[in-house]
């Protein structure tokens, strides 16, 4: 037995796809979903691009595709695991083992990135519980996205410095107007600072899930990943559930240099994400998100927390999340969180994984056609975001946001590099 053996006992996975053991000192597994992207190239490019040349890394390209999925898709899927296989079998890159794998005719219940993402990390679950690494990386990535030079130096690093267990990684999207138009570039930055903003207005309520939630953006340890149950199989927002659920387990650690750079091309292939809000801003001519007034509520009530143990302090709980929640239901999650904790640090952390991430994405939602707490332009929301952390507001905002949210060192693109 291994680490992994009751984790493919317990959860529905596929059989293995790859015979051969993997290198003795392996340490990071990439896996990439790959669905009707030749794009997946260039994104292997920038890896050999950012591997040491001793380095024992595999990349898993899992080229996927459903019982629905068009012919002529399935046609170009399987011309891209073609051109995969000959680089694989050629030796094409020298700094990682390039692995593809392909699946297809999933079931159309399943068929999405999440399955395919799930795929692709059992895979590497059972390369590292074959030379008993429970502490290997499995780091996921995009079939659109170029990663910066420094990308395993700074994952590396971040691994080799503490003993947790999860990660992400910050990002920027490839602003390259030349190569995808002005108007596309324009939108996906008011997209990203939307991802910042949220992020940012979240851990101003004190939130411990405040965190970047992107699939090309995180890793986590073999062994976590098991104890997680593994990624599940939602056709969309499978990273957001992860992570979620992950940093109930654990803390994250927050990889603060922007060594990822998605695309930010138009596309459907997910229900969410950057593909399908650059197209409804586009088509829209503006983006609007969560009022800010509703964070400083979440604040409000995140902050009695603490005293909600032995007060009853429903009286001073906003009224919009009583109304939300139901006065009898929040009396008694309150009352269940009382009941099964042991000391005042259980009793916080038993109402911060009731009232969660889910909790408050579904609470911010109602508002999305409210009269007391309307949707702001993103702009708008992003200055009085920053105007609260005390920056100045008047200045570039999206500058201003990714300051806010980095705070450290930033990377170029490699279209961006000079040569």
């Amino acid at each position: 037995m291994n680490f992994a053996t009751n984790y493919f006992v317990r959860y529905t996975a596929l059989p293995p796809f790859l015979a051969d053991m993997p290198d003795g000192d392996l340490d990071i597994a990439v896996i990439i979903p790959c669905y009707d992207d030749p794009f997946v190239v260039r994104t292997l490019d920038s890896l050999e691009s950012a591997s040491p040349a001793d380095s024992k890394i595999e990349v898993i390209v899992n080229v996927n595709s459903g019982e629905n999925t068009p012919p002529e898709i399935v046609e170009r899927n399987r011309r891209i695991f073609d051109e995969l296989k000959r680089r694989a079998d050629t030796g094409f890159y020298r700094n990682f083992k390039l692995l593809p794998i392909t699946v297809e005719g999933t079931a159309r219940k399943k068929a999405g990135v999440g399955y395919a993402r799930k795929t692709a990390m059992d895979e590497a679950v059972r390369h590292f519980a074959a030379i008993d690494r429970p502490d290997g990386l499995i780091v996921s990535l995009d079939a659109d996205t170029l990663v910066s030079e420094h990308y395993f130096e700074e994952i590396r690093r971040a691994s080799a410095d503490s003993d947790d267990k999860c990660f992400t990684f910050q990002f920027r999207h490839d602003f390259d107007a030349a190569k995808y138009g002005t108007e596309v570039v324009e939108a996906c930055r008011l997209y990203e600072m939307y991802l910042r903003y949220y992020r940012l207005a979240l851990k101003t309520t004190g939130a411990p899930f405040a965190i970047h939630t992107i699939g090309s953006c995180f890793a986590v340890r073999a062994e976590t990943y098991v104890k997680l149950g593994g990624m599940n199989t939602r056709q969309g927002g499978e990273d957001f559930y992860f992570l979620q659920k992950a940093v109930k387990m654990h803390p994250v650690h927050e990889v603060a240099a922007r060594i990822v750079f998605p695309s930010p091309r138009v596309s459907n292939r997910v229900p969410f994400g950057t593909g399908p809000s650059v197209g409804n801003i586009i088509e829209k001519g503006r983006y609007t998100v969560y009022n800010f007034g509703l964070f400083a509520l979440l604040k409000s009530f995140y902050g009695l927390f603490p005293d909600m143990e032995r007060a009853d302090l429903r009286d001073s709980v906003p009224g919009e999340i009583i109304d939300y929640t139901g006065g009898r239901e929040f009396d008694a999650a309150v009352a269940e969180c009382r009941r099964y904790s042991s000391s005042s640090k259980a009793f916080i952390k038993r109402m911060y994984d009731r009232f969660d991430a889910f909790f408050t994405v579904k609470f911010l939602n109602t508002f999305n056609n409210s009269d007391r707490y309307p949707p702001m332009e993103v702009t708008a929301a992003a200055a009085m975001l920053l105007d609260c952390c005390g920056m100045d507001a008047s200045a570039d905002l999206y500058d201003g946001l990714v300051s806010a949210d980095l705070g450290t060192a930033c990377y170029a693109p490699p279209s961006l590099r000079s040569t």
